[in-house]
């Protein structure tokens, strides 16, 4: 994994445009919007087994139908790459160049991807705790796109004690800066997700308790994936 690791000093990286982001993150969208845009254009009846297939659907996990195309479980995964509309994969595109980019400049492709998968996945199964045996479909990235976010704030909010070293080591995990963003985050998030305010895939209210497990997820586990491995300090 080492050879993924960007050893640029922290002026190198200051001159780098924001957006510039890395290959892995621009593949990442253009299979976003390439699931999408395909879908748009299948006829009713191939766009309801194509969500059958591959969107996470909880009542599946009990007794998937015999004519599923893959393992059930291969739906922990490929739910990130479906979305409702435009407007959904529009603004879950957006967060992610944001929080995706910051992420793998950190630890590099193969890390970033391993994180990737931790998170969807942690997603995937928060929801599943909270709806098995549901019918709904849930489909989006953004249970990922909050479990980088819970990553980023690792490294990205302003340190208490501030050093030289680079990288600089991931924040404690009960240092403040974290545990105040994650107060807020959760609240917002909750709010949101409870009021129905902000409208999801197909037509349902967001899945907020997967951008909980989404983000947790990579709160606590990115310290496994950094340059810098410290959990707690």
């Amino acid at each position: 994994m080492g050879a993924f690791l960007d050893q640029r000093s922290p002026s190198e990286e200051a001159r780098e445009p924001i957006l510039r982001s890395p290959l892995i993150v621009n593949l990442f969208i253009l299979a976003f919007v390439a699931v999408h845009v395909g879908s748009v254009f299948l006829d009713d009846v191939s766009f309801n087994v194509f969500v059958e297939n591959f969107s996470l659907i909880p009542q599946y996990f009990s007794a998937a139908p015999s004519a599923h195309w893959l393992p059930i479980e291969f739906s922990l995964l490929t739910y990130a790459f479906l979305h409702g509309d435009f407007v959904h994969l529009t603004v879950n595109v957006m967060w992610f160049l944001i929080f995706a980019t910051a992420v793998a400049r950190r630890v590099g492709t193969a890390r970033f991807l391993g994180l990737m998968i931790v998170t969807t996945v942690g997603a995937a199964l928060t929801h599943l705790a909270f709806y098995w045996g549901s019918p709904v479909p849930v489909v989006g990235v953004s249970g990922a796109v909050a479990g980088l976010m819970g990553s980023a704030f690792r490294f990205i909010l302003p340190s208490p004690n501030s050093t030289s070293s680079w990288p600089p080591p991931a924040l404690p995990l009960f240092s403040r800066p974290v545990m105040m963003m994650t107060v807020v985050w959760m609240a917002l998030n909750i709010v949101l997700g409870v009021s129905g305010l902000t409208p999801d895939g197909f037509g349902y209210s967001i899945a907020w308790e997967a951008h909980l497990g989404g983000y947790f997820s990579g709160l606590l586990l990115f310290p496994l994936f950094d340059r810098r491995r410290s959990w707690l300090s």
